[in-house]
């Protein structure tokens, strides 16, 4: 080998490892991010969602970035600037959210979140989202007839493999700060590697790589223009339309599945990553090979997975593992066939950098009608079914656009026989997407039914309905949250106080309740989760309940719609919400000498993980300590983990025992005390021993099964919810 094929095979070596780095760190950040600033805006999947929609709209002003250097600037001069920028990046490191961004109050906190992010990895990551477009223009200037698309494809790879590792290794076995840190150090190895590159290019520019970068200092037109050497697409104003519609659909297809999973499963990392690493994988997929999107293969498989994708939403027992497969399928579809008809429009070298501006404008405006607009809009998660009837429209369009290219390029028509078989498969397809959005429509129309009133906010949906029966008396109102019942009440006057649902005598509520040594004398208690406040019908006369509920239509509907605290006022007992996350809320008035925690919590009920959808910062050391604060110290921490998905005793009596406290496990039976009780699993944790020695207490516990898994501690700083899964 000689020294200019070492030399050559060498700088290809470096494109290809800092593209490939790049595009690591860019796509590890996003997880460990998300996950490090979850605690501070109440743990629930709409974080990770205004988290998505900072990427995108920062991946954009990249790829904008990325564009202005790209014709606007000198080779040397994009070195320069571009080192310089890097360089100057490494002052916000490392990559750990300060105090001065805690939140101190409720409402809707997406800006906030923005803020925050912008501030933290606002400029390495805006940097860092640059790189794939500008090295591939420098590619493209430095080895002129070699395709810079595979290195958007390599580029892809390694997002895919940081999104893939971050959950099964980096999550696992280090805490957020090791993994701060160390993100932090291979960011400062990226900039190396970007600006060693950057120069090099610069100083081995030629007279052919500055007539080429000359050549691109002219703005793309967007006029009609032939098609470029090599098969790409003419830079017209319908494709340019396409690149910004197709990647649009396909980003708010990406955030509609994940919020359909995460709504109701747990706000974790594994059911983020895996929306967007399919995402990732249908880039690659698309953008490695020209020939791996084939429209008569795949377009019949969309045809199935919406077929499927509208089916999903009404099942809502179905296995997790099931529900992750079908969404996954649903969502891998959609966007292999969205890109792929991307590809086929990609243009020359020349105009790349516009290319993928376009295609993150695109990607932005997917995100922000999801995390904004939609929320602003809809009382449902409709985006979901919105998305699925647009890569429909869009599909089909997109098709017949190419179509009738081909035949205007043959410069012939069809013969008659043709022109029957177009115009029926035309018609068919036509019918299939107006049925498709007919029956989403109908989705739509029939979950209204019967509701007396719903809203969205940023914490979800909400949606209050009576549930009749065939005995009138038995006749509820129930409140439901995303697709999880959250509470009801019987309408019968003498059944709306009974101790119904998750709360009978005789579950872990009732247990204490009941039982507590301080009865029949009033008692302070503190409730995380107020739901449609059934809790409250435990309240008697000289009680203090004081209630954190994180979602203000909840408050607002449990106010209005049923009358469990109103009740509870009316007997005597002083009651007050408070909106917030519970954690953060207890934290601000542990210190108020008026506050309702002054004097001690007789009782701290954490009812806020029956959803599905576990809040992990409320189960952890830190939280743990917290709570044994604002208790008494003879005080009860009743936690109810009933849960379909995910096992929480391990990490109740993990952190029980690192606060000396015992834990014990209640579960009630239906119809255990009572009409409308329900199975649940209750946890109890005290010291108290008169409370722990009477014989209905003890009576209550169940042993621990033989194969349960051993006692876990979460802290703030490290936490893994996947080996607590139940998949089936």
């Amino acid at each position: 080998m000689t020294d200019g094929t070492r030399s050559a095979a060498a700088r290809v070596g470096l494109y290809a490892g800092t593209t490939f780095l790049s595009a690591f760190l860019l796509f590890q950040v996003e997880p460990l991010i998300g996950k490090a600033i979850l605690p501070w805006f109440g743990g629930g999947s709409a974080v990770w969602t205004a988290t998505m929609l900072f990427f995108q709209v920062a991946l954009l002003g990249g790829y904008a970035y990325a564009h202005f250097l790209s014709n606007r600037l000198s080779l040397r001069r994009q070195a320069l600037l571009h080192i310089g920028l890097l360089v100057l990046a490494v002052g916000v490191l490392p990559i750990i959210p300060r105090e001065i961004w805690r939140p101190t109050g409720g409402g809707d906190p997406t800006w906030s979140i923005l803020l925050l992010l912008a501030a933290t990895v606002g400029a390495p990551y805006l940097l860092l989202s640059s790189t794939a477009p500008l090295i591939q223009r420098w590619f493209a200037i430095d080895r002129p007839g070699a395709s810079p698309y595979r290195l958007y494809s390599l580029s892809n790879t390694g997002s895919l493999l940081a999104l893939l590792t971050y959950p099964v290794v980096f999550e696992r076995f280090l805490g957020l700060r090791e993994q701060a840190w160390l993100w932090s150090a291979a960011y400062v190895a990226f900039v190396v590697c970007c600006a060693t590159l950057a120069w090099r290019v610069s100083r081995g520019a030629n007279a052919r790589a500055e007539a080429a970068s000359a050549d691109a200092h002219e703005a793309p037109s967007f006029a009609e223009a032939p098609a470029e050497e090599g098969g790409t697409a003419a830079v017209t104003p319908m494709n340019v339309a396409l690149w910004l519609a197709l990647p649009a659909i396909a980003s708010m297809m990406l955030l509609a599945a994940t919020n359909q999973l995460t709504q109701d499963v747990a706000s974790l990392p594994l059911l983020w990553v895996l929306p967007l690493a399919l995402y990732l994988l249908t880039f690659i997929i698309c953008f490695g090979d020209d020939r791996a999107y084939n429209p008569r293969r795949d377009v019949p498989l969309l045809a199935l997975s919406l077929a499927l994708g509208t089916w999903l939403p009404k099942q809502v027992t179905l296995d997790l593992l099931w529900q992750i497969l079908a969404y996954s399928f649903v969502l891998f579809m959609c966007c292999v066939t969205l890109h792929g008809e991307l590809v086929r429009l990609r243009p020359a070298a020349k105009h790349l950098t516009a290319f993928y501006l376009m295609v993150a404008v695109g990607g932005a405006a997917g995100g922000i009608l999801v995390a904004i607009v939609a929320p602003a809009i809809f009382v449902g998660y409709w985006e979901y079914h919105l998305a699925l009837v647009a890569t429909a429209a869009l599909v089909l369009g997109a098709r017949g656009l190419e179509f009738s290219r081909g035949v205007r390029a043959a410069k012939r028509g069809l013969s008659e026989r043709q022109e029957w078989l177009v115009a029926i498969g035309g018609v068919t397809a036509v019918v299939g997407v107006v049925l498709l959005g007919w029956t989403l429509y109908g989705q739509i129309v029939e979950s209204g039914q019967g509701v007396i009133v719903r809203g969205r906010n940023f914490y979800g949906t909400v949606r209050v309905y009576d549930n009749p029966a065939q005995d009138p008396t038995l006749t509820k109102r129930e409140m439901e949250h995303g697709r999880i019942l959250h509470g009801f009440q019987y309408l019968a006057p003498d059944k709306r106080a009974l101790h119904s649902g998750y709360y009978g005598p005789k579950s872990g509520l009732g247990v204490a309740m009941l039982n507590h040594p301080g009865r029949p004398g009033p008692l302070r208690v503190g409730v995380v989760g107020l739901g449609a406040g059934m809790i409250a019908s435990y309240a008697e006369r000289g009680d203090t309940f004081a209630v954190y509920e994180i979602n203000p239509t909840v408050v607002t509907y449990a106010e209005s719609d049923f009358s469990y605290l109103a009740d509870a006022r009316t007997r005597g007992a002083a009651v007050q919400t408070y909106v917030g996350d519970g954690r953060l809320v207890l934290e601000q008035q542990i210190g108020d000498t008026n506050g309702p925690l002054a004097g001690g919590l007789d009782v701290l009920l954490l009812d806020a993980f029956n959803s599905d959808a576990v809040p992990v910062h409320l189960l952890t050391k830190e939280a743990f300590d917290l709570y044994m604060r604002v208790l008494k110290p003879n005080g009860i921490l009743a936690v109810n983990i009933s849960n379909r998905h995910v096992d929480l005793s391990p990490v109740i009596r993990g952190l029980a025992a690192a606060e000396g406290k015992e834990a014990n496990w209640v579960s009630g039976q239906a119809g255990d005390g009572g009409p409308g009780v329900i199975p649940s699993v209750w946890m109890l944790v005290t010291s108290n021993r008169a409370f722990l020695d009477k014989p209905e207490v003890k009576a209550s516990f169940q042993p621990w099964p033989t194969d349960a898994r051993a006692p876990m501690r979460w802290t703030d700083d490290f936490s893994n919810v996947y080996d607590l899964l139940h998949l089936y």
